[in-house]
């Protein structure tokens, strides 16, 4: 599956953390450094998943089931707060 950011998102960094807010919902939601990386990969258009895994893997000394869960963290939870839509 494939996302991008919601047009509806705003976002700002404040103190190295990654903070959304939906611009619609009012929900907002501050991220760690591996969820702003995703965020800034996202800048450029669609990613799948699977892609997003694997420029991390390849960026990050982390094993791929670890990459997996977090990614699939991250994108879950944006997806429910309105950050991101499935393309």
């Amino acid at each position: 599956m494939s996302y991008q950011r919601s047009p509806d998102a705003l976002h700002a960094e404040v103190n190295g953390s990654l903070i959304l807010m939906n611009v619609e919902s009012l929900a907002y939601f501050e991220f760690n450094d591996v969820a702003k990386r995703i965020w800034d990969l996202l800048s450029d258009g669609v990613l799948s998943e699977e892609r997003i895994i694997a420029i991390l893997v390849g960026e990050y000394d982390v094993e791929p089931e670890r990459c997996q869960t977090a990614v699939a963290t991250f994108l879950k939870q944006a997806l429910e707060k309105g950050f991101l839509v499935k393309a």
